[in-house]
């Protein structure tokens, strides 16, 4: 974000720009702010907000005073796409290797049933183009260990997807006490920085 804001708001200075990986404070969006970006994405912040559809299990261990960003785990053997997860039994066992080629399928075609997706859509895509449908596969696959974690709010065999930002996160607001928060935090962030700058810190 250090490089690729500036980088990105200097190229197209007309284009909107909304930074993301990493926010979840007010001293985030001052510092996208003062960085060339319009606005920030605040993922994993808002997931834990009363309002939000995560289980509730998963946003106490995501808020808990003990949670810091050492407790995710990145990789790609979780859904086939490189990702951020919270750590847990299951997502210790899934980044060591992914799982085999039959499980995958199995899987994948279960969860294409569900979502009342036709197999005869799925397979023969699984044949042309094999390397971006084994990724779709891998998801697929995934599904069930996500939804334990996002619905059910099982940690031990779920996998909850997390950024680096857990860390900052320790209580579970409304929308509306965290959006005032973070607003309030940018300008005291903003106001501290001008008066470094100025000498008058």
């Amino acid at each position: 974000s250090m490089v690729l804001v500036p980088g990105i708001s200097r190229r197209f200075p007309d284009v909107p720009i909304v930074a993301a990986g990493g926010f979840a404070d007010g001293r985030g969006l001052a510092a996208a702010l003062a960085l060339g970006a319009d606005a920030v994405a605040m993922g994993s912040r808002f997931a834990v907000t009363e309002e939000s559809s995560l289980a509730r299990q998963m946003k106490e261990i995501v808020s808990s005073a003990d949670s810091t960003e050492s407790d995710t785990l990145y990789g790609k053997n979780f859904d086939g796409i490189p990702a951020r997860v919270l750590r847990s039994d299951e997502s210790l066992r899934l980044i060591k290797r992914p799982a085999p080629l039959p499980v995958v399928v199995y899987r994948a075609f279960n969860a294409a049933r569900k979502m009342n997706i036709p197999l005869y859509k799925v397979i023969p895509g699984l044949v042309t183009q094999w390397e971006k449908m084994y990724i779709i596969a891998q998801f697929g696959a995934a599904t069930e260990s996500i939804m334990k974690a996002t619905v059910e709010g099982d940690h031990v065999k779920g996998v909850q997807f997390i950024g680096q930002s857990q860390g900052l996160i320790n209580d579970i607001p409304t929308c509306e006490e965290l959006v005032q928060r973070i607003i309030s935090e940018a300008l005291d962030a903003s106001l501290k920085n001008t008066a470094t700058l100025s000498g008058e810190a």
